[in-house]
């Protein structure tokens, strides 16, 4: 059988989904496919293709299938331990990189930027490679996780794209806090927290048949999908009066749903932090921006 009787023989199938996985299998481009229709494939070579389309047809992402997914025009490996690297947290990534480098550009400010809750490592190595070009050592990168599988997906993609990324375990920030608490990293100035937490509701999960075979803990939050994101805010409140870190700056990526409750939340537990709300491309509320100064007392002689 060749590519072209294969391809039309699950014509049932999405032509760009068949086009992918076959590539995946025979290791070749789409772009070989299409100049090389009259190439055979092998038994084997058939059987996988068939077994993937089949899955493919139960729901499973193309992502799962081939191992990889494209973010901010880079390569990123995941499975079923990560969640699939969405466009709509490409707005985060960008946000960040605008806000990193009119610092770099405009201050002296030594930077700490955390990912929180990483999984693939997508969002700190997207940052990372895109900065990289200003970053003369003032800028630390640090990712945590409370899955070492995910961490581990995270550590190959980072070594994949040559960034340099601090990979910590633990929940939410308290890995990070005992980093600091431990004094194994470096005093800062300004830190900056990203977070693509789980914001879904269970109904939400339930109504979306095609994320089913994503990691549910990735995905769902209690109290209305913000269960993680208070926990993450409480974190940050303590931990910065405790340290007195003068600067703070978190970028969250939530359900446009939950716009004025975060807002409520952000201000409960960062009462002077100063809220600005971004669109995605389809003009859904996407992105939380807090910037908070935290004023300390000089110490007394």
């Amino acid at each position: 059988m060749t590519i072209s009787q294969i391809l039309k023989k699950y014509h049932h199938i999405d032509l760009l989904d068949l086009q992918v996985i076959l590539a995946h299998v025979l290791q070749k481009s789409r772009e070989f496919l299409i100049t090389h229709e009259t190439e055979p494939i092998s038994f084997f070579n058939q059987l996988k293709f068939k077994r993937l389309v089949n899955k493919r047809k139960s729901g499973i992402s193309i992502a799962y299938l081939t191992g990889h997914k494209e973010f901010f025009r880079l390569d990123f490996l995941v499975n079923k331990h990560t969640l699939v690297p969405r466009p709509d947290t490409e707005i985060l990534v960008e946000t960040v990189i605008s806000h990193i480098t009119y610092h770099i550009t405009h201050n002296n400010d030594k930077l700490t930027l955390v990912d929180v809750g990483t999984g693939s490592g997508c969002i700190p190595i997207a940052i990372n490679k895109a900065i990289k070009q200003w970053n003369n050592g003032t800028i630390s990168v640090y990712a945590t996780d409370i899955s070492k599988s995910a961490l581990n997906v995270a550590k190959q993609n980072a070594q994949i794209h040559n960034t340099k990324i601090t990979f910590l375990h633990g929940n939410l920030l308290e890995s990070f806090i005992q980093q600091y608490n431990n004094k194994t990293i470096e005093q800062y100035e300004h830190l900056i927290i990203t977070a693509n937490l789980p914001y879904l509701t269970e109904e939400q999960f339930t109504k979306e048949p095609s994320i089913h075979h994503e990691p549910k803990s990735a995905l769902v939050a209690e109290k209305n999908g913000l269960a993680l994101y208070e926990e993450l805010l409480k974190q940050i409140a303590q931990s910065c009066t405790t340290y007195h870190i003068p600067h703070i700056t978190c970028f969250f990526e939530i359900d446009p749903n939950q716009t004025n409750t975060i807002q409520k939340l952000i201000l409960n537990y960062l009462p002077k932090g100063h809220i600005i709300i971004t669109k995605d491309l389809a003009g859904f509320d996407r992105v939380v921006k807090i910037t908070h100064h935290f004023p300390f007392l000089e110490a007394s002689p």
